[in-house]
């Protein structure tokens, strides 16, 4: 059987698409949780935002190199969702700012790290059963499924706000996090310890970006988190945006967000499709245009049919950026699947540091609508980073760091 379409990789799928539709549910709809249920300005907004990013980070670091260690990475998933539960229990009965605050950034960024774990067993199904040129396609079809979560999570997230209140939404997310738990251990059996390569000594951040191809490695992760960060912004931006400057109502803010989401699919498998022939970097370089087109867009637009077209420029930027942005980073640290998976998910959460401190400042300031300025100019600057970082080819489709 073709070993994309295995049993064990349609149960990684499934967990991916489980996991993204939590995170699909929370993230875009948290701004307007503190902004409107809780009623805090956009510096307060962010606070919670940048410490979900500190504290995501702290806990993948810590929990992503430990994990390269074990033999069985899915109780380890199981105690996440376990948090990640009480975490909505604590959202979905509060209403107190530094309550759900701390709860964020406490409970909720250790939550988010069930998702880096997932993906970290993917990359060692990759690397021990999927055929080296075919390992950019597989990624990218993991990556597909929290693109299929975001068509679906969205709309619902916010047709639940506006339909049954923020409870009922917390009280679904909880729900969700049960079954990503229970399906953990019934659709991802454990690795055979014969199939897995011998355990990595441990390895500290300082030691992997001082080894060999660090600097490629560190311009990576920062020009990642930088496009990472203009995405957050957007996305922390772009309801309030819209209800507020544009006056449209917030089920439309889920509809343009699950729009570019059914885009992105088709862009993220074609993506690995083309990696197996094109260098990934070269490919990803190229999304930084697609990403300038929609946040110059999205700043001059003033209809709604603008908004929908620009998803497409949307689809394109984000598709590439996470269909082969793991695979250019897993190709960096070959054999370390929980510090690859970490790191990647890590420019995530920078990437959010990055969106708080620019939306605290520049909404705060000069109102929402500037933010889509500032993340053209960073956006630009992620992409010229891109350029610095040198790769060459080691077989079919493959590529490594290079000094």
């Amino acid at each position: 059987m073709n070993s994309l379409w295995r049993p064990r990789a349609l149960g990684i799928y499934f967990l991916s698409f489980a996991t993204g539709v939590i995170g699909a549910l929370l993230l875009p709809t948290l701004s307007i949780f503190f902004a409107d249920e809780i009623d805090v300005s956009p510096f307060w907004v962010g606070i919670p935002y940048a410490g979900i990013a500190l504290g995501s980070i702290f806990y993948n670091q810590l929990l992503g190199d430990w994990s390269d260690r074990l033999h069985d990475r899915r109780l380890l998933v199981l105690a996440l969702c376990v948090v990640g539960l009480i975490a909505c229990a604590v959202f979905a009965l509060s209403r107190d700012y530094w309550v759900t605050c701390l709860c964020a950034i406490g409970l909720l960024s250790l939550a988010m790290v069930s998702f880096s774990q997932v993906l970290a067993y993917s990359l060692e199904y990759a690397e021990t059963v999927i055929a080296t040129e075919r390992i950019a396609l597989f990624n990218a079809l993991v990556r597909a499924q929290i693109a299929f979560a975001w068509v679906a999570g969205p709309p619902a997230g916010f047709l639940l706000v506006s339909h049954f209140g923020f409870t009922t939404l917390y009280a679904s997310a909880a729900v969700l996090f049960v079954v990503v738990a229970l399906l953990t251990l019934l659709l991802l059996p454990a690795l055979d310890e014969h199939h897995q390569k011998t355990k990595p000594a441990s390895i500290s951040f300082l030691q992997l970006i001082r080894g060999p191809g660090g600097r490629n490695l560190w311009l990576c992760l920062l020009a990642l988190s930088l496009m990472w960060g203009v995405n957050n912004a957007y996305l922390i931006s772009l309801p309030l945006h819209l209800t507020r400057n544009l006056e449209l109502d917030t089920g439309w803010v889920g509809w343009i967000m699950g729009t570019a989401a059914g885009l992105e699919v088709p862009v993220m498998l074609l993506s690995g499709v083309l990696a197996a022939r094109v260098s990934a970097m070269f490919i990803v370089r190229a999304s930084g245009l697609a990403g300038l087109i929609l946040y110059a867009g999205i700043y001059w637009a003033d209809a709604l049919w603008q908004l929908f077209a620009l998803q497409l420029a949307n689809a394109v930027f984000i598709g590439i950026l996470a269909g082969l942005g793991v695979s250019v980073v897993q190709q960096m640290l070959p054999g370390r699947a929980g510090s690859a998976s970490a790191l990647y998910t890590n420019t995530t959460h920078v990437g959010t540091l990055i969106s708080s401190a620019l939306v605290s400042s520049v909404a705060e300031a000069f109102g929402y609508h500037s933010v889509f300025a500032a993340n053209m100019v960073l956006v630009l600057l992620a992409t010229l980073l891109f350029f610095y970082v040198r790769v060459e080819k080691t077989g079919a489709g493959g590529e490594r760091a290079s000094d």
